[in-house]
């Protein structure tokens, strides 16, 4: 949600952290899953999926 923190750094990057991390972990667990070759196709559609945008 855009402006959800205006003004307060401490809250916005707080917020910015605890939605980003569920996408971070997941790419993150694609990476090493898989060292030198192409994660699953099932496992990208998810990463692509594990978060919304939208609020």
């Amino acid at each position: 949600m855009r402006g959800a923190s205006p003004g307060d750094h401490t809250a916005a990057f707080a917020r910015y952290e605890e939605r980003m991390r569920p996408f971070v972990a997941l790419n993150q667990s694609l990476a090493t899953g898989s060292p030198g070759g192409p994660a699953a196709e099932a496992s990208a559609a998810h990463a692509k999926n594990v978060m919304s945008l939208d609020g």
